[in-house]
């Protein structure tokens, strides 16, 4: 089977190596490198209606504060911003491709609601952040700042690579959690442009390392995104942590199943170690 090529937001070309190739290099090529998804993975992730309806009261007077009156009631303006983002994640689940907050708001949730769109343009990365955090609730898995340690000490280089419509919400986050030095490369769809399951930004966290995808394992919550992307990128290891989101993102998806499942974040040092070249007895690290 003939490579395939494709090409960078950039402009540059890009190839992705055959299937066969892939797994060859795969079976031969230690991990040296484990890279995480962030919403789901690292961290929890829960909505219900009530969190909805009460981030809308916040959202409301966001609004209002950055000169933006919808003139809509509080029901209307949550049904508005929610249908207005599930019009836009069906969109960028069809395209791999995300859109820039700006025009997210001015495109998808307020098209047509006469607000100055130099206005919502300015506020548009305020309010996604705000979307992000409240919207949906997130909180870091309790095992992950040790996980990172211990993983850090044996010689993994880290890294993350995340779908998320805000440009800054991954390293601030990071920051408040206290685990933003023990990562390398973060790399953002709201950055990068393409978003997970297409292969470029896998590729791109690879090289970044300065790594074969071979030598790197993804860990993710989901089979439509984590998973499928690591496998066609020709990650060493897919591994599937369950989460709230699982079955919202999956329902239906069964293209690729993970190298292993696991519980909670602490599993993934030992399948890593299996397979990192050598492992010093006493002191567990990479030789």
């Amino acid at each position: 089977m003939a490579p395939r090529f494709g090409v960078w937001a950039s402009g540059e070309t890009f190839s992705a190596p055959s299937r066969n190739v892939l797994e060859t290099e795969m079976a031969q090529t230690r991990i040296q490198a484990v890279v995480f998804d962030m919403g789901g993975t690292l961290e929890d992730i829960y909505y219900d209606s009530a969190s909805h309806q009460e981030a809308t009261r916040e959202l409301q007077r966001l609004l209002s504060q950055r000169g933006l009156e919808p003139g809509l009631d509080l029901g209307t303006l949550q049904r508005t911003v929610v249908s207005g983002m599930e019009a836009y994640q069906a969109w960028r689940e069809a395209t791999e491709i995300e859109l820039s907050p700006e025009r997210v708001w001015t495109e998808y949730v307020f098209p047509n609601r006469g607000l100055p769109r130099d206005c919502l343009e300015a506020a548009a990365e305020d309010l996604t952040f705000f979307y992000e955090t409240h919207y949906q609730v997130r909180r870091l898995r309790a095992e992950a700042p040790d996980v990172l340690r211990a993983l850090r000490e044996r010689g993994f280089r880290l890294g993350i690579i995340s779908n998320i419509i805000s440009r800054t919400l991954v390293p601030r986050q990071l920051e408040a959690y206290g685990i933003a030095h023990l990562f390398g490369p973060v790399v953002t769809s709201a950055c990068f442009g393409w978003r997970k399951p297409n292969v470029r930004i896998f590729l791109e966290a690879a090289r970044l390392l300065g790594l074969p995808p071979a030598a790197c394992a993804y860990v993710g919550d989901t089979l439509s995104r984590d998973v499928i992307g690591a496998r066609r990128a020709g990650y060493g290891l897919a591994i599937q942590i369950h989460s709230f989101l699982t079955d919202k993102a999956d329902r239906g998806k069964v293209e690729a199943a993970p190298d292993a499942v696991v519980r909670d974040l602490t599993e993934v040092i030992p399948l890593v170690l299996s397979r990192s070249e050598t492992v010093d007895g006493d002191t567990g690290h990479i030789l």
